[in-house]
């Protein structure tokens, strides 16, 4: 099934006269809530606002449902990959036979069809003798009571009621029992066969226009996506918990380190103050250590140096133009001839197993350092 059309429950949609002024659809969109408040137990900007044909003496049917309400129905629908090419009042989608009236049972729900514009849904009973007694009901309130004298239609305020009415999806045990109610009324109840006048039908689908974004939240199953949300939520937490326990246990690691370095610095240096970074710190004092010992240290200039001259000839880059020594690096530079691509890769590995790091800027530039 690719398409449908929905026949909504009469006791969900009302169907309202109402006195319109002449206004453009879109000017008239906005003044029915309005128009309707006073008509409606309900919000009107929580319904569906449907205008049908024009009648007479100026007013208009308007079709009213629960906005919410409808668009679950239709995006149930939608969600499964069937279009809903209309979505209509079972109540006026009944078929009407000329002069004559059609009641349907459908389900929990009764649905009377006295013209082509004139349908109401109403309540309808649990059993057999409750279904009667909401028909006699429905009949009271569309104006049906007894004819005034013997042959007389039914009538009230002057307009007379169809002496017979079609009766739609009832079982036999409801025909019976409707007899005696027909003698009351003065009506013939008829069977009749199931049928659909599309001609007569408001269609409540229209209301949906420029509401894309219900459209769209409507076409998703929530109930599809609750394993799935829920899996997603639990490996949400396990992970952030998992981070939050693996940062604590790596926190726990640094400080523990940090104070194993100050342990060993403050007993390389007992007379050490204040300790705030004791890797730097040792370094500074071992240097300064050497320095006063009148040794020279692996990122001293002519130790440097002297590492590097002897990379250079291996691996055939040549003599360079200029060498400048500065925070315990060399910059070395190649004027002309400047070593080609696997020179350099040559004396990058080379330097790496001398424990020396090599960093080329350009062709012609190469910074030197003690590796670490």
């Amino acid at each position: 099934m690719r398409s449908a059309v929905l026949l909504l429950n009469p006791r969900d949609v009302s169907l309202v006269r109402v006195s319109l002024p002449p206004l453009s659809p879109a000017r008239l969109a906005r003044a029915l809530p309005n128009l309707l408040e006073e008509q409606l137990l309900q919000d009107p900007a929580a319904c569906a606002l449907v205008p049908g044909p024009a009648l007479a003496q100026g007013e208009r049917l308007v079709a009213v449902i629960d906005r919410a309400w409808l668009e679950f129905v239709l995006g149930a629908f939608e969600r499964r990959g069937i279009r809903v090419a209309a979505a209509w009042p079972a109540q006026q989608a009944l078929p009407l036979a000329t002069g004559g009236a059609t009641l349907a049972w459908l389900g929990d729900a009764l649905a009377l069809r006295l013209g082509p514009q004139e349908a109401l849904g109403w309540a309808a009973g649990a059993d057999a003798a409750s279904r009667v007694e909401s028909v006699a009901a429905l009949l009271r309130a569309t104006g049906w009571r007894e004819p005034a004298g013997a042959g007389g239609d039914p009538v009230v305020d002057g307009a007379a009621r169809p002496r017979e009415i079609s009766l739609i999806g009832f079982p036999d045990e409801d025909r019976a029992a409707l007899a005696g109610l027909a003698d009351a009324f003065g009506v013939a109840f008829r069977p009749a066969a199931w049928g659909i006048d599309p001609a007569a039908g408001i269609d409540l689908s229209l209301a949906r226009a420029g509401s894309s974004g219900s459209r769209w939240l409507a076409r998703i199953d929530w109930r599809a996506w609750r394993l799935p949300a829920g899996l997603s939520a639990a490996a949400a937490l396990v992970a952030i918990v998992g981070l939050n326990l693996h940062w604590a246990q790596l926190a726990r690691e640094r400080a523990g380190l940090r104070a194993a370095m100050e342990t060993s610095f403050r007993q390389a240096f007992p007379s050490a103050q204040v300790v705030v970074d004791p890797l730097l710190q040792m370094r500074r004092q071992v240097a300064d250590l050497r320095i006063a010992a009148g040794q020279s240290g692996p990122d001293d200039f002519l130790p440097l140096l002297s590492r590097v001259s002897r990379l250079m000839a291996p691996t055939g880059v040549g003599a360079p133009a200029s060498v400048e020594y500065r925070d315990g690096q060399l910059s070395i530079r190649w004027a002309a001839g400047a070593p080609d691509a696997p020179a350099r890769e040559r004396l990058i590995a080379e330097a790496a197993r001398a424990g020396l790091r090599v960093r080329f800027e350009g062709e012609a530039l190469a910074i030197v350092a003690v590796a670490g």
